[in-house]
């Protein structure tokens, strides 16, 4: 008899533990909050989203433990299929993407800026699908056109004022030359046009041809 009531009182005991166990196991998840390695850009040019991403990885933590303590329910790995399971599961996968998705975002930024480029290169990128190489060389175009389809205008006459005339003052003022930057074709520019093609083995007439537009842009 003495026996049974010993056995009676551990099996009591064990259920004492074991629910208490239980209770202590719910207020402490296992190790929840989420990680990456991934490097990311602090500075990107939209703070926004630099907020929203941290916002994104407070509402996964919270939800991970909340379904734990709550629910005893670990959505990352799951042992049951019920119902309630299959619903947390989904919805954590649903936070997880959107931590995933502006994570990458903010990744490819520091990415880019790795490689030189700065906010304004990137702000471009995404509005166009154009790197800054692909962008310069589109202008690039842009201004042959301008040279092609006005010639005498642009490479004759004093006095001519346009964009292009603006963007080779830019080019020579940056390689040294002392000029006002106006876009107008005037005795200085046409002097440092000069001075230019005579460095770089051209027929030093001052006048904006082709060959010496093309030396200009290198």
């Amino acid at each position: 008899m003495k026996q049974l009531i010993i056995l009676i009182l551990i099996i009591i005991l064990g259920f004492i533990v074991y629910d208490f166990y239980k209770d202590w196991d719910r207020f402490h998840a296992p190790e929840y909050h989420y990680s990456t390695e991934t490097i990311i850009d602090q500075e990107y040019h939209n703070q926004d989203v630099v907020m929203m991403y941290h916002d994104a990885i407070t509402d996964l933590n919270s939800f991970i433990k909340l379904q734990w303590t709550a629910n005893d329910i670990d959505v990352r790995l799951p042992e049951d299929d019920d119902l309630e399971t299959t619903l947390a599961v989904e919805e954590y996968a649903h936070k997880l993407a959107r931590v995933t998705y502006l994570e990458q975002k903010l990744a490819q930024s520091a990415s880019y800026k790795s490689n030189g480029w700065n906010n304004q290169q990137i702000i471009d990128f995404e509005n166009n699908h154009s790197s800054p190489e692909e962008i310069k060389t589109i202008g690039q175009k842009n201004l042959m056109k301008k040279l092609y389809n006005n010639h005498w205008e642009n490479s004759q006459r004093i006095g001519a004022k346009n964009v292009l005339i603006f963007e080779i003052q830019k080019k020579l003022i940056a390689q040294g030359y002392d000029m006002s930057l106006d876009g107008v074709f005037a005795k200085a520019t046409m002097e440092a046009l000069a001075n230019f093609e005579s460095k770089n083995n051209l027929f030093p007439d001052g006048k904006i041809d082709v060959l010496t537009f093309e030396a200009l842009l290198k």
